[in-house]
């Protein structure tokens, strides 16, 4: 028997996605509006948006960011972008992982000087042309929750 999916909201159930959503909000912006563009640009339906199980999750937070660190000494920051979209709204042998792809940005926003790979990653997946200074908000506020 296969185990239930639980619903992920990414507004709510990271802390990327909660200060990108605090952001947006504070430039008189909706909720509603950055979900649906979101939803546009991964063309997924809101009930397909899940947490990844844990074991899957276990192995892919090995196996992303070593491929991602490659990418990264290569310059290859295209791929970077590609690779992170597609986990975020599936592909043919992979399920949408869109709580995975989130986790993954916030190591390469806290942990890495790419900026411009971040920005233009979450512009895709979230369906909205954010800009760096809107990033570098974001960014403010989610180091302000870590140091509460």
């Amino acid at each position: 028997m296969e185990k239930k999916s639980f619903p992920f909201d990414p507004f709510v159930d990271s802390l990327l996605g909660e200060k990108i959503l605090a952001v947006w909000q504070l430039d008189h912006h909706s909720k509603e509006t950055i979900e649906a563009n979101m939803l546009q640009a991964i063309n997924l339906s809101k009930d397909k948006i899940c947490f990844t199980s844990n074991a899957d999750k276990q192995v892919l937070m090995v196996s992303y960011p070593k491929e991602i660190r490659e990418k990264i000494n290569a310059k290859d920051y295209d791929s970077i972008i590609t690779k992170i979209f597609q986990i975020a709204k599936g592909t043919e042998d992979k399920a949408p992982a869109l709580d995975i792809a989130l986790e993954l940005l916030e190591w390469l926003l806290t942990g890495f000087d790419l900026e411009n790979v971040v920005e233009q990653t979450l512009s895709k997946i979230f369906g909205v042309s954010f800009g760096i200074p809107f990033l570098e908000r974001v960014r403010a506020e989610y180091i302000k929750e870590l140091r509460g």
